[in-house]
């Protein structure tokens, strides 16, 4: 009798034992996934805040600085007469303009376009690659409320000599501006600006 005793007694503490381990096993496997995604959760949430930070201050020092190194290269290849590769750079710079999604960097391109020139491996008059990206920039000032951009962008309209488009932006600025003094006063003095260049042009 005490013999079988004994044999309930690890058999219970066996029994007991396998089910704790079981247990121990289940919530083990339940935080396994918790700790597969929490990295992904945290790169998730640093890309949305890095995103927004760009909408508001646009690129970081280190990524501006690259990106006047780019657009400093596709200078150099104008320099030196390297027009299929200027034109191969200044199609990157504009594809990574466009995916960055500031202004600055897409008006940037315009400008580059127009350093080009006419070439035949750019496919369009540089006219019309820059006031492309004119275009875009313009919206992208626009979307962000940003009578820098604005400005900008009436300034490049108006080296292209259409004073339409300069005029628009003038109207899209002074809204931009509202009853901000300091504002309204530089949307006045480009304005005064430009109508003296449109007056002396030939």
């Amino acid at each position: 009798m005490a013999m079988k005793a004994d044999r309930r007694r690890v058999f219970v503490v066996t029994a007991v034992g396998l089910m704790v381990a079981a247990v121990g096993l289940v919530f083990a496997g339940a935080r396994t996934p918790v700790r597969e995604t929490a990295p992904d959760a945290l790169q998730q949430r640093n890309r949305q805040l890095m995103a927004i930070e760009l909408r508001t201050a646009g690129r970081h020092e280190a990524g501006q600085r690259q990106w006047r190194a780019q657009v400093d290269r596709i200078d150099e290849a104008v320099l030196v007469g390297d027009t299929r590769g200027a034109v191969k750079m200044w199609r990157e710079a504009y594809v990574d303009a466009m995916r960055h999604g500031q202004w600055r960097d897409v008006m940037d391109v315009g400008d580059v376009a127009l350093r080009i020139g006419d070439v035949a491996e750019l496919r369009e008059s540089p006219q019309a690659a820059a006031r492309r990206s004119y275009l875009t920039g313009l919206q992208r000032a626009l979307a962000q409320n940003s009578l820098d951009g604005v400005l900008r962008a009436a300034e490049a309209f108006s080296m292209l000599g259409d004073r339409a488009v300069v005029e628009n932006c003038l109207v899209l600025a002074g809204r931009i501006a509202g009853d901000d003094v300091e504002a309204r006063g530089r949307v006045r003095a480009f304005a005064d600006r430009f109508v003296t260049v449109a007056t002396t042009a030939p």
